[in-house]
């Protein structure tokens, strides 16, 4: 990476001192994260593409060059090694380099503007646009098909709890969200009643492709996205069947379904596609640019 510099650096804390980092170092380490090593060169430099998007979008908003105010992990050499293996390192390293230094600069703007450049692993068939989960028409993030991620291994997932670990779910969400008291309620609640844990779910709004958007646990409602965080689900499409131990979960897709699909991605670039066609097929009216300051 040597060769490889913005001149725009990231300031990072590793193994208890403070370093900087160039962009594109930073760029290389969080996609160490977020992409199997194993995808296909053009779907890792579309990957590359859209983490240096969103990290440089960030800086810019925040006006932060701190790693600590931006919401992403950096994965260090010795972390990378130790995720993929000592005898695959040598040949994923190479791989995620050549997409980051064959990418370098390269962002996607959007009437002047870097993009909240999302992404997902798999979508549910098709890529669900920001009208449907955030409740905003964005231009660029609309409804797209993506038929092979059907094929994907985590097109469908299950989800199994008892009661109580339901009752135990809801309990340490609020008291994330510091309702003490209500908290508390529950933890008497729970050493009152044992054996009858049952709770209350029902979806009460969904979106026309299942995407939850309101659903009733026990007496609160909650959105769509805070019951994926709450039940720890691998996305905001699902369904709840009730047992008499507990719930199971169903879910469609993994992530937040919007933007690109890695496993379509992949599977076009398997196809021959270039990381420019997958850009212009899953993202609508960006301009991939050299990055400036704006």
């Amino acid at each position: 990476m040597k060769n490889c510099r913005m001149g725009k650096n990231v300031l990072i804390e590793i193994d208890g001192l403070y370093k900087q980092l160039d962009v594109e170092e930073y760029v290389l380490g969080v996609m160490a994260g977020v992409v199997s090593p194993d995808y296909e060169e053009e779907a890792l430099k579309v990957q590359a593409v859209l983490v240096r998007t969103n990290i440089l979008k960030e800086m810019q908003e925040r006006g932060t060059k701190d790693a600590e105010d931006i919401p992403y992990q950096y994965l260090t050499v010795e972390e990378r090694k130790r995720i993929w293996g000592e005898r695959q390192y040598d040949k994923y390293e190479r791989k995620m380099e050549r997409a980051v230094v064959d990418t370098a600069g390269k962002v996607l703007q959007a009437e002047g503007n870097l993009i909240l450049a999302c992404y997902h692993e798999v979508s549910i068939g098709k890529t669900a646009s920001a009208k449907e989960v955030l409740g905003e028409d964005i231009s660029y993030l609309q409804s797209v098909e993506s038929n092979r991620d059907v094929e994907a291994k985590h097109y469908m997932n299950l989800v199994e709890y008892s009661w109580e670990e339901v009752a135990n779910y809801i309990s340490e969400y609020k008291n994330d969200k510091q309702e003490k008291n209500i908290q508390e309620k529950n933890i008497q609640e729970k050493e009152n009643d044992s054996k009858d844990r049952r709770v209350e779910i029902q979806i009460e709004e969904s979106s026309e492709n299942g995407f939850v958007k309101k659903i009733k646990i026990a007496e609160d409602v909650y959105t769509g996205e805070e019951a994926m965080r709450m039940l720890h689900l691998p996305s905001m499409n699902f369904y709840v069947e009730e047992k008499e131990e507990g719930v199971r979960i169903v879910c469609l897709g993994k992530g937040n379904c919007m933007g690109i699909s890695q496993y379509g991605a992949n599977c076009m670039a398997k196809d021959g596609k270039k990381m420019e066609q997958i850009l212009d097929y899953y993202l609508k009216n960006v301009s991939l640019k050299q990055y400036k300051e704006l």
